[in-house]
């Protein structure tokens, strides 16, 4: 293997021990705090990533040909072909192409080695993305590692992530699931805020599509938010139609506006543009813990209707009224009276007590169906009652400006519950998944 003479001693040695189908040499040529990343997964330590030789290459009778080496500085890349027989865990049948970084000490000892499909040399970035859909465990797709940097193309422009909100929206991509086809790997997320190339503070408006499109922009037949057409925003750098990128007002937070894109945004439309509602009235929202459900009560206190809700714990009860809810109700709570307007965002679980709290000529605005999109529904009690439903999606960009207008005016500041450094995203999708949310989860690149 003629170019591995360009390469750093332990570099040339790893690799031609993985040829030789000796174990003991590869593990000698790392460092002992050394990490291997394959895939996106982390493997820390001489015990995890002998397991990783074993397991991946030794058991697959791995073979390696070098077509290429990188150097610079301490990296070393090397693009290279793979063989071996990977068809039963893999479905692979040929031989395919692959990036090997290595990070070196200054003693020579590898300190990393990252496993990649695309060509690490160039410019990469922290990212958290889905390797693929799981519905059953969705959590186990999750991979925090970098990935590489996208080119903006003409109308596009590059933001630098400093926070991003996490939304139900990603956890139904780990399942697999969306409006789209999902192409894997794909970088989650949906919002956020960051700073320009040139310093410019903005947060994202997340409904993209027909560029050509004019009018509401959440009934564009082309519509999508990022992550599903496009990678997401979880990551230290995206890019962004120009159209989308919003300056942020200086006396906003990071922190705060990064949240204010999906949960925020579909909350102020269920309740200004959807519900028909006007300051003195009484609202029901079912939940207060989630991202819209705190939102939509502190959007409510904040424009005089009185705001009720249901919690499923006293802590979560607890929470809605510091929030400024007037009354809160344990789940399912028959009322003291009919709301003129319920705002359901869980679906299946819920829907009997709404259809329940909602008084004759009512409305119901509904979002999402966390826990199920088919519930039971009585005709009668709709045309009866003369029950309004509403269905509710994201908002329009003159809503997302409206919105960060009234959150300043208001002095509102978002209920954030956890806030999270990049590399423990997934402990905030698995809060989600488990329920165990206490208003927004962000993620920060600072």
């Amino acid at each position: 293997m003629p170019r591995l003479s360009n390469a750093a001693p332990s570099v040339a040695t790893a690799v031609r021990a993985i040829n030789k189908k000796d174990i003991t040499q590869f593990i000698s040529t790392f460092a002992d705090n050394a990490v291997l990343i394959d895939e996106g997964r982390q493997h820390a330590g001489i015990t995890e990533i002998q397991e990783w030789c074993q397991k991946g290459l030794i058991d697959h009778n791995a073979s390696v040909d070098v077509k290429k080496v990188s150097e610079i500085e301490n990296q070393t890349v090397l693009y290279l072909i793979m063989d071996g027989d990977f068809v039963a865990d893999y479905g692979i049948t040929e031989p395919f192409p692959l990036y090997f970084e290595f990070i070196l000490f200054e003693d020579g000892k590898i300190q990393s080695l990252m496993i990649t499909d695309w060509d690490s040399s160039k410019l990469s970035m922290k990212a958290v993305w889905a390797n693929h859909g799981d519905i059953e465990d969705p959590i186990s797709t999750i991979r925090i590692a970098p990935r590489p940097q996208q080119i903006p193309p003409p109308g596009w422009t590059r933001v630098k992530m400093h926070a991003v909100g996490l939304n139900y929206h990603d956890v139904f991509s780990l399942r697999g699931l969306g409006m789209y086809s999902l192409a894997f790997p794909l970088i989650l997320g949906c919002e956020g805020a960051g700073v320009l190339d040139d310093g410019t503070e903005v947060l994202l408006y997340p409904v993209m599509g027909d560029s050509n499109y004019r009018g509401d922009e959440t009934l564009d037949p082309k519509r999508h938010v990022f992550s599903e057409l496009t990678n997401g925003t979880l990551a230290e750098y995206v890019i962004a139609p120009q159209r989308n990128v919003i300056l942020k007002p200086k006396s906003l937070s990071a922190i705060s506006a990064s949240v204010l894109g999906v949960a925020w945004l579909t909350a102020y439309r269920m309740l200004f543009t959807k519900s028909g509602l006007r300051a003195g009235q009484i609202m029901l929202v079912q939940g207060s813990s989630g991202g819209v459900t705190t939102a939509l009560i502190q959007l409510g206190s904040a424009a005089g209707m009185r705001v009720w809700c249901t919690g499923r714990t006293a802590e979560k009860r607890e929470l809605a009224l510091r929030l400024g809810a007037e009354k809160v109700f344990e789940a399912g709570e028959e009322l003291l009276q009919k709301a003129d307007a319920v705002f359901d965002t869980s679906g299946n679980v819920t829907w009997g007590h709404t259809m329940a709290s909602v008084k004759a000529g009512g409305t119901i605005v509904t979002c999402g169906g966390h826990s199920g999109v088919i519930p039971p529904i009585d005709l009668r009690a709709i045309f009866v009652n003369q029950v309004n439903i509403r269905g509710s999606y994201l908002g329009t960009s003159e809503e997302f400006r409206d919105l960060i207008a009234f959150v300043v005016a208001k002095n509102i500041k978002p209920h954030i519950g956890l806030i999270l450094p990049f590399d423990q995203a997934d402990i905030g999708f698995q809060r989600m998944v488990d329920g165990k949310t206490n208003g927004k989860i962000v993620v920060t690149f600072q």
